[in-house]
């Protein structure tokens, strides 16, 4: 792993629409009720950039910004939950290092939420989370060996309660 950051959850799902935006979204405006939490949101495309982005870095292979806006996209939902800044990333595995060295001096001493399942294999994060539909197999595996904590997005909404999240000193844990 390239970078230890025992500060930062990360989330991962099995899929679209499985609710990873939704999870982020529950974990973000509990933490931002206690602490100042920092968002991100990658991407393995680079999208076209509007009025609601302001462009970090640019480079061919990968687009760094900050989100301003309040529309629809999941940058903006984590925006909307109270993470400030959002970071979204835009950038195919082979360039996400490059792309995420761009911010990771600023993420030392903040509190911070990754939409992210290429982040997986850079960060070894405080807690990592994988968000699954509740019916089907498992079809993302890839992510089961970091040993995430599997979170299962059902008819009555995910089974994991955001209030067991603590924190003390930027270091997570459980009750």
């Amino acid at each position: 792993m390239q970078w230890n950051l025992p500060n930062l959850i990360l989330i991962a799902g099995d899929g679209r629409n499985v609710g990873k935006t939704t999870f982020a979204m529950h974990i973000i405006s509990h933490l931002s009720a206690k602490t100042e939490v920092t968002g991100i949101k990658t991407s393995p495309h680079i999208h076209r950039t509007g009025e609601d982005l302001e462009i970090i870095y640019r480079t061919p292979n990968f687009v760094v910004a900050e989100e301003k806006g309040s529309g629809r996209k999941d940058s903006s939902l984590l925006l909307k939950a109270g993470a400030r800044p959002v970071f979204f990333i835009m950038a195919k595995q082979e360039f996400l290092e490059q792309a995420f060295a761009v911010i990771a001096d600023k993420l030392s001493h903040n509190v911070v939420v990754a939409e992210s399942g290429g982040l997986s294999e850079l960060i070894a994060p405080g807690l990592f989370f994988f968000v699954r539909n509740q019916t089907g197999p498992v079809t993302k595996e890839q992510y089961l060996k970091y040993k995430p904590i599997i979170v299962t997005n059902g008819k009555q909404g995910f089974d994991f309660d955001v209030q067991r999240l603590n924190l003390k000193n930027n270091h997570f844990t459980l009750s």
